[in-house]
């Protein structure tokens, strides 16, 4: 990441953290005070659900105890111990009631309102024996043409071994009239039902509150026994809307501030980011060594004096560069003409000795004067011949003119080399190989052929029966040359220094074969490296830009 995404980054994290901060601080509070709001109006609700149906039960307990003392249930009474069971008549059902039946001791229906099926049999399994004579309310599930009901039973003790079994059904009515106490869901449930819900509803105390998933719940009615449940869910206080409002409008304005701050930090970033690459651009162009084009910053400010400072930078590395070259032109001529003298001075020793051996000869007159004048005449020849080639290379090398650099076809090139080595290659000692895909690369054919002479020459000079691999190859910003033999490799002196003019491992060397290959490269603004191969041998690699 660059340093201005850096900047924008950790400007957005600042404009993040504070209001996410508060938002989270926010958002667990209110959830808090729901929870707290929720549970406090469930509680009230269900106290008032309690209270409504410790009423309904008395109201209804009034209703029946005045039934029984009705003339109808007197009546009803006085003939079934007169054993005349069949003369009793209920009359019409009474308000408010869903079933009426009067039962003996052991549950078993004498008399029945509505229901007369079940005269003859026991009412419900749940009526018997201490059941029936405890009297007062038990919740049943009673059955009528109509189908099962989750009811509400209450029996009352007539005279003797008679009871009044008498009750009102839990249907839509019964729940509507709960229902309109407040935010209440009813859900009745039978006893085998229970896998619909999502909670264990046998671990549910009658009218205690129960948690689960955000959700509250209590059983009003029923249980295992009876064999239904009446489950209340409660949807919570009237605090929770205003509770959730707060934090969807608390939540607009973080992201809206959020979204500001975003802006604004992509908005300063993006002129800091603007006089940055105003500056890499100009670090660039140093870098390439054109210290003429002055920075100008696009605003006043620091990045002003930086602009003025690198400006000044620039001239005064540009008067560097120039006292430098001049520096290094002294040096590197003074280190030449050391060079040169020293190799000079080489062929003058043995020159100077066959003269004064010639000389000794002829004063002396020694015999086999001839022979003696023919060996030093032939070394002084030899030696003047070295000297010249030794000068020649020298003003070869001083001369040497800038790279015509053209339109080149890499696959041409190649092909002329490959004829100029036909014999090698066929043979099997050298190998050329061209990788590159491109048609048409810029630089100087002559020059480079020079180089590639240069170097596949002083790879066969270096022993018997050497092999040679050249491949050529495109890179991101080039064209690279890669030639690498299996021969003794270079010396440490050479890698120590490979590009010393004048210094050779060869006997007769002249030390500037690899000083000529790297200015070529050099001009044609490339680089050169020589290296010796881990398997053995040695290998030249220079690569030509774009």
């Amino acid at each position: 990441m660059t340093f201005t995404g850096k900047i924008r980054a950790y400007l957005i994290l600042v404009a993040l953290l504070p209001p996410l901060l508060v938002m989270t601080v926010v958002y667990f509070n209110s959830r808090k005070q729901m929870e707290l709001s929720g549970n406090q109006a469930a509680y009230d609700d269900l106290k008032i659900l309690t209270r409504l149906k410790e009423a309904g039960k008395k109201d209804f307990r009034i209703q029946a105890e005045q039934q029984a003392e009705s003339p109808a249930v007197q009546r009803a009474v006085l003939l079934i111990k007169a054993g005349r069971v069949n003369e009793v008549d209920l009359g019409e059902k009474p308000s408010g009631f869903d079933f009426l039946e009067i039962v003996d001791s052991s549950g078993t229906v004498l008399v029945s309102n509505h229901r007369p099926g079940l005269v003859g049999n026991i009412v419900n399994e749940r009526v018997g024996g201490d059941e029936i004579r405890r009297h007062g309310f038990i919740e049943t599930v009673e059955y009528d043409i109509n189908g099962r009901h989750a009811a509400i039973t209450y029996i009352y003790p007539l005279t003797g071994a008679l009871y009044m079994y008498s009750g009102m059904y839990i249907d839509d009515d019964f729940i509507d009239v709960l229902g309109a106490i407040r935010s209440v869901k009813f859900n009745l449930l039978f006893c085998g039902d229970e896998d619909s819900l999502t909670i264990d509803i046998g671990s549910i105390t009658k009218n205690q509150l129960y948690k689960q998933d955000d959700k509250v719940y209590s059983v009003l009615y029923g249980g295992n026994e009876s064999g239904y449940y009446l489950m209340a869910e409660f949807a919570g206080g009237g605090n929770r809307q205003m509770i959730m409002s707060i934090i969807k409008t608390t939540g607009a304005m973080t992201l809206f501030s959020i979204m500001i701050a975003i802006l604004l930090g992509i908005y300063i970033t993006g002129r800091a980011k603007r006089e940055i690459d105003n500056l890499v651009t100009a670090t660039d162009r140093v870098a390439r060594g054109d210290f003429s084009t002055p920075v100008m910053a696009y605003e006043e400010g620091e990045f002003s004096q930086l602009a003025d400072s690198f400006s000044d930078m620039m001239v005064r590395l540009k008067e560097l560069q120039s006292e430098l070259a001049t520096t290094e032109k002294i040096a590197a001529w003074k280190s030449i003409g050391q060079k040169i003298a020293h190799e000079i001075k080489n062929p003058l020793t043995p020159i100077a000795l066959s003269v004064d051996d010639l000389r000794q000869s002829y004063i002396e007159k020694l015999p086999g004067f001839e022979k003696t004048l023919m060996e030093c005449t032939a070394t002084v020849r030899d030696e003047i011949r070295r000297l010249t080639k030794l000068l020649d290379q020298f003003v070869s090398f001083a001369r040497m003119n800038a790279p015509a650099i053209i339109d080149v076809k890499p696959a041409q090139f190649i092909e002329g080399m490959i004829l100029l080595h036909r014999k090698s290659i066929d043979n099997g000692q050298l190998h050329i190989e061209n990788r590159s895909g491109r048609r048409m690369f810029r630089f100087d054919p002559e020059a480079l052929k020079q180089v590639l002479l240069n170097i596949i020459k002083n790879s066969f000079e270096s022993g018997p029966d050497i092999h040679i691999s050249v491949v050529i190859e495109d890179t991101t910003d080039g064209i690279e040359f890669t030639v690498e033999d299996d021969g003794p490799g270079f010396d440490d002196r050479t890698l120590e220094r490979p590009f010393e003019p004048y210094l050779s491992s060869k006997k007769d060397g002249s030390g500037l074969g690899l000083v000529i290959c790297q200015r070529i490269i050099h001009d044609h603004g490339g680089m050169i490296e020589i290296y010796n191969r881990p398997t053995g041998g040695a290998g030249v690699k220079f690569k030509i830009p774009f």
